[in-house]
């Protein structure tokens, strides 16, 4: 298993540069630690993690590629720190910084040269972006409990349950089935709320006839899954079966594409062009997919402008869709990992049109 601190300190080019570590899933990324509060101070040679003492136990115990160290002044502490390290530049996330916290640091920090120029952002994004295979085994169990949660949703799934009785349901299973609590918002959407590419659970009840889109996913050791699948619950239409299949086939050629050196747009615009030629111009208003990691939207993206070639260990979704608006929406998502002659899809869910 890397190390992602050693890794990060690897890439710093001037020993008397210093990196400053606040975002929450950046922290826990370095750390493995989840907490509200704290920073991560990185050079060359050494780290420390700054937390109070709400955390700090926790911190010592669990931490090991870094010194843990309470805080009862950050600023002070950490001046001294950079100081006796002989530091002269403090490098922030700009990106993750608000503009209140780049000014305090910088009045803070008023002796340093601080840059904010977008580096560590792009450091720690390049990091991230790939998955060892210790990475990869959480996100692979994680998903392997999503396609257990899906293949048990479909057989409570009924005429009158509301879509958020069955988020709910979701929600429990994938904690019973071995998730951990903190999995992001998902979604449940049918009728007309499918046509909704981000609609969320509501108290409306699901009728026969009813397409039903699920988005959801796992997290094992913060590590997440994702995956949509749509239904039809007693009927479907022949409509409703031939927009199925176009996705179903725009995936495909998408998914037949994926492997390292290609460029990202270029697997968005396998599906997209095939949906659009399918005469659904419009109707496909999303990226066909995205990386997975700590959080659920990461970089790099399957859409018409990312440029980012695919490189073995990254984690990512295949996603396409069509949206009728007022009517009904059609998703269809995987979650593979991209390996050194093509890829392996985590998951293993139908994706037949199946009708409850």
């Amino acid at each position: 298993m890397k190390n992602p601190i050693e890794c990060l300190q690897k890439r710093i080019t001037a020993e008397t540069d210093a990196l400053w570590i606040s975002d929450e899933e950046d922290r826990f990324y370095f750390t493995n630690l989840r907490s509200s509060q704290g920073v991560l101070l990185v050079t060359s040679r050494n780290a420390w993690f700054f937390c109070d003492g709400r955390y700090y136990e926790e911190a010592a115990s669990c931490i090991t590629h870094c010194k843990v160290v309470e805080s009862f002044d950050l600023y002070r502490q950490t001046k001294e720190v950079l100081k006796t390290e002989g530091m002269e530049r403090l490098l922030i996330c700009a990106g993750k910084c608000s503009l209140a916290s780049v000014r305090e640091i910088q009045s803070a920090f008023n002796d340093l040269m601080i840059e904010d120029s977008g580096r560590l952002d792009n450091l720690i994004e390049n990091l991230r972006m790939i998955k060892d295979d210790h990475e990869a085994a959480f996100h692979r169990e994680a998903q392997r409990i999503t396609d257990d949660t899906f293949n048990y949703i479909c057989g409570i799934i009924r005429p009158g349950i509301t879509e958020l009785a069955i988020a709910q349901e979701i929600a429990c299973r994938l904690t019973k089935e071995g998730s951990e609590s903190n999995h992001y918002h998902f979604i449940v959407a049918s009728g007309k709320n499918s046509a909704l590419p981000h609609g969320f659970a509501t108290h409306k009840t699901v009728q026969v006839g009813d397409i039903i889109t699920m988005d959801f996913g796992a997290v094992v050791q913060g590590r997440l899954a994702d995956m949509t699948r749509t239904v039809a619950l007693g009927r479907v239409t022949d409509e409703q079966s031939a927009v199925y299949n176009i996705v179903l086939e725009a995936q495909q050629r998408a998914l037949d594409m994926i492997r390292p050196g290609v460029c990202c747009r270029d697997v968005d615009a396998a599906a997209r062009a095939y949906i659009y030629n399918q005469g659904y111009r419009g109707c496909f208003s999303h990226g066909l997919g995205h990386a997975v990691g700590v959080q659920v939207h990461e970089n790099p993206r399957f859409n018409e402008s990312c440029t980012t070639m695919l490189a073995s260990g990254h984690v990512m979704t295949v996603e396409p869709g069509i949206y009728l608006k007022g009517r009904f929406g059609v998703r269809i998502e995987d979650m593979l990992w991209v390996t050194s002659n093509g890829y392996e899809n985590f998951t293993r869910s139908p994706k037949n049109l199946m009708v409850l």
